[in-house]
C-alpha cells in the first residue's frame, strides 16, 4: 500500500541519514493541506534519534524528495511536509478500496492477541440509563475497532446483581409489591424493579427526615462542627443541610427503619436465606430480560455474561495465595491488606478482619478467573472515571502477584454524560433511561425526516425504520465523538439534526452517495477507467482523506479510542462536501472525467461505511 511505501522509503532516509532505523515511522496528515499532503513528525523521533526536530527534519527533507511516490519534500519547523505525485495518490488510494472494501483500513496494531472488553455492568435494579449508553457504545466500538486491529476480542458483561442497592428494590416490593408482576403492570422489568428503587429512596428520605426532625440536637452538634469553611465563613444552610443528609446517610442508614432492614436482607441473602434468595432470582430474572431488551435495540452484544453474585467469593482464595507469597500482609486486627506506596499509592485492605469480601477482592478473582478462562493477552474495562484509583490499585496487585499478562490491563475511563438541565440521578427517579431516551430520539427524527418528505411519498413502516435507524446511529455518535475521558454535554435535539457534527449527517452522507452511484447505472463499471484525469485539488484532498483512514483507525486501536475514528468521519463528511461543490459528477460532461469521479465516489462510500461501522452504528441507502 502507499502508505506503508512511503514509511519503508522514510525508514531508508532515516538509516541513510543518521545510521539506523526507528520501530515505528510517525507519518500523519496535516491539518492543513497547503503544507503537504503527508508530514513526517520530527518530535516524534527526537528521542529515538537523540538529535533536535530540526535537524532531523532538514537531513530527511534532503534525502527524501524525488524518492518513490514522493514529488517533493520540505522541513518546516521540524517536520518534514511530503507533496506527493497525484497518480500515486489515486491508484494508492481508489483501487486499494474497491480491491477489497472489507479490509481496507485493517490494522495490524493488536495482532497476535487475544483481548478481553468488559463494559455496560449495570446494577440490576433499574433500567439503563443515558450513562449507561456511553459505556455500552464505548465498549462496543472498541471491540470492533481492535478487532480490526487483528486482535480476537471477547465482549464481556458483568451484571452487579448483589448488594445493598440490590436489596433496596427487594425490600420496597417486599412490603408495598402487593404479588405485581411486569406483566400486570404493563412494564418492561427493568422499569417495573427501578420503580422500587425509587420508591425505597422516597420512603427512606421520609424516615431521615422524621428522626433529624425529633432529634434536632443531632443536627445542632453536626453544625457547630461543620458550619464553617476553612476562611471561617458560615456554610450557607442548604448546603450544610446537603451536607449534614448525606453523610446521616452514610454513619446511621443502617440505624433506623428501612435501612436496617435492608441490612438484614443482605445478610439473609449471604447466609443464603430460601425466601430472599427466591425473592432475589424473581426479580433478578425481570430486569435481565428488560435489559436484554434494551441491549437489542441499541444494538450492543456481549460473548460471556458474569454476575457478581457468582463471582464475589472468586478472590477470597487469591489473597490468602498472595499472603502466603507475602505479597500481602496481615494486620494486627487480622486485616489483609498490600502496601503499595512505594507505587505512589496507598495500602489498601484486600479482605476484611472478619474474613469478608469487599470490592477489590471480587475483582482479583474475576480478573485472574477471566485471564485463565479465556487465555488473555489483556483485559480492558470500560468504567467511569470515577474509578481510575481502583483500577490503578487493581493493575499493581496483579503486577505484585507475579502474572505476565498484567501489562496489557487497561481501563477505559470516561466522563459524566450531562444533559442541558443538569446531571442524573436515578435514586430520585429524574433519571433518563435508555429506552425512553431511543424513543425520544427516533422521534425527533422522524420530524426531520417527514420535514424532507413534504408530500408523504415514504410509508409508514418505512418511515419508523428510517426514525430508529438515524435515532440510534445519531445517538452512537453523539456518545462517541467527544474523547472518552472529558465529560459532555448531550442534547437529543442535537444529535438528530442534519446540520453540524452529527451521527444523522454521516448518514445523509452516506445514503447521498448510495443514491447518486446507483443512479449512474452503468456508468459504475470501471472498464476503461482513467484515473489521471482527476486533477482537481477537491478530488486529491478527498483521495487523500481516503488513505487517511488506515491511521485514524490504527490511532484508535493504538488509544482505545472510538472518537478518532468519529474524528474522521466529521473530517471526510466535510471533504466529501467541498469535492461535491466543485466537482460536478453526474452533470459532468466529461464522460472520463464523470466515470473517474464516479469510481473516487464507489471508494468514498465504501471507507464512509466501513468507519459508521466500527462506530456500530446502523446504515441507510436512502434517508
Amino acid at each position: 500500500m502507499l502508505l506503508e511505501q512511503i514509511a519503508v522509503l522514510t525508514n531508508q532516509a532515516i538509516r541513510q541519514a543518521f545510521g539506523m532505523r526507528v520501530a515505528r515511522v510517525p507519518l500523519e496528515f496535516p491539518h492543513n493541506r497547503s503544507f503537504g499532503d503527508l508530514t513526517v513528525n520530527g518530535f516524534l523521533l527526537a528521542r529515538e534519534l537523540k538529535r533536535p526536530p530540526a535537524g532531523i527534519a532538514e537531513e530527511l527533507a534532503r534525502c527524501m524528495g524525488g524518492l518513490g511516490p514522493i514529488d517533493s519534500a520540505a522541513a518546516v519547523d521540524g517536520y518534514v511536509n511530503l507533496r506527493l505525485i497525484p497518480e500515486a495518490i489515486f491508484q494508492g488510494s481508489i483501487p486499494q478500496v474497491l480491491q477489497d472494501p472489507n479490509r481496507f483500513g485493517s490494522n495490524k496494531e493488536h495482532s497476535g492477541k487475544k483481548l478481553m472488553v468488559e463494559y455496560s455492568a449495570p446494577n440490576t435494579n433499574k433500567p439503563q440509563h443515558l450513562g449507561h449508553m456511553r459505556t455500552d457504545f464505548l465498549g462496543h466500538s472498541l471491540s470492533l475497532i481492535l478487532e480490526n486491529a487483528s486482535a480476537e476480542v471477547v465482549k464481556a458483561n458483568l451484571y452487579n446483581d448483589r448488594g445493598t442497592h440490590i436489596c433496596k428494590s427487594m425490600l420496597t416490593y417486599q412490603r408495598w409489591g402487593d404479588g405485581a408482576t411486569p406483566e400486570s403492570a404493563g412494564k418492561k422489568g427493568d422499569h417495573f424493579v427501578g420503580d422500587f428503587y425509587v420508591l425505597f429512596e422516597t420512603r427512606f428520605k421520609e424516615e431521615r427526615d422524621a428522626w433529624i426532625e425529633a432529634n434536632p440536637d443531632h443536627y445542632a452538634a453536626y453544625k457547630d462542627k461543620h458550619g464553617t469553611d476553612r476562611k471561617g465563613r458560615d456554610v450557607p444552610e442548604d448546603k450544610l443541610q446537603a451536607k449534614y443528609a448525606a453523610s446521616f446517610k452514610d454513619e446511621h442508614f443502617d440505624k433506623i427503619g428501612l435501612g436496617r432492614e435492608c441490612q438484614k436482607m443482605l445478610l439473609a441473602w449471604e447466609a443464603e436465606d430460601p425466601q430472599v434468595r427466591a425473592l432475589w432470582e424473581t426479580m433478578t430474572a425481570w430486569v435481565i430480560e428488560g435489559m436484554e431488551k434494551t441491549y437489542v435495540d441499541l444494538g450492543v452484544s456481549f460473548d460471556v455474561v458474569y454476575r457478581e453474585s457468582e463471582t464475589w467469593q472468586w478472590g477470597r482464595a487469591k489473597v490468602m495465595e498472595g499472603l502466603e507469597k507475602g505479597v500481602f500482609q496481615r494486620r494486627d486486627d487480622g486485616a489483609i491488606e498490600i502496601d503499595l506506596r512505594a507505587d505512589k499509592l496507598d495500602k489498601k485492605v484486600v479482605l476484611r478482619s472478619d474474613g469478608t469480601a469487599i470490592y477489590v477482592t471480587q475483582d482479583i478473582g474475576t480478573t485472574i478467573r477471566k485471564a485463565e478462562e479465556h487465555s488473555l493477552d489483556g483485559q480492558v474495562w470500560v468504567v467511569g472515571n470515577e474509578q481510575i484509583y481502583h483500577f490503578q490499585v487493581l493493575f499493581k496487585i496483579m503486577e505484585r502477584l507475579g502474572y505476565a499478562w498484567a501489562e496489557g490491563l487497561h481501563h477505559l475511563a470516561y466522563g459524566m454524560v450531562n444533559l442541558p438541565d443538569g446531571k442524573m440521578k436515578s435514586r430520585e427517579g429524574t433519571v433518563v433511561d435508555a429506552d425512553d431516551l431511543l424513543s425520544e430520539v427516533a422521534g425527533l427524527a422522524a420530524e426531520e425526516v417527514k420535514a424532507r418528505d413534504p408530500a408523504g411519498e415514504i410509508p409508514a413502516d418505512e418511515l419508523e425504520h428510517r426514525s430508529r435507524t438515524i435515532g440510534l446511529a445519531s445517538l452512537r455518535f453523539m456518545l462517541l465523538k467527544v474523547s472518552p475521558k472529558n465529560d459532555m454535554m448531550f442534547d437529543p435535539a442535537e444529535s438528530v439534526s442534519f446540520d453540524g457534527d452529527t451521527g444523522a449527517r454521516v448518514l445523509y452522507a452516506y445514503a447521498r452517495l448510495k443514491t447518486m452511484i446507483n443512479s449512474a447505472g452503468d456508468e459504475t463499471d470501471s472498464e476503461e477507467l482513467d484515473l489521471t484525469v482527476l486533477t482537481h485539488e477537491m478530488e486529491r484532498n478527498l483521495a487523500l482523506s481516503i488513505l487517511s483512514f488506515t491511521g485514524a483507525t490504527a490511532r484508535a486501536a493504538r488509544d482505545f479510542n472510538p472518537s478518532v475514528i468519529a474524528s474522521f468521519l466529521i473530517e471526510f463528511v466535510r471533504d466529501l462536501n467541498r469535492f461535491y461543490d466543485r466537482c460536478p459528477v453526474l452533470k459532468e460532461d466529461d464522460l472520463a472525467i464523470r466515470k473517474a469521479r464516479l469510481e473516487l465516489c464507489r471508494a468514498a462510500v465504501e471507507v464512509l461505511g466501513r468507519g459508521a461501522q466500527l462506530l456500530g452504528m446502523p446504515l441507510l441507502d436512502r434517508m
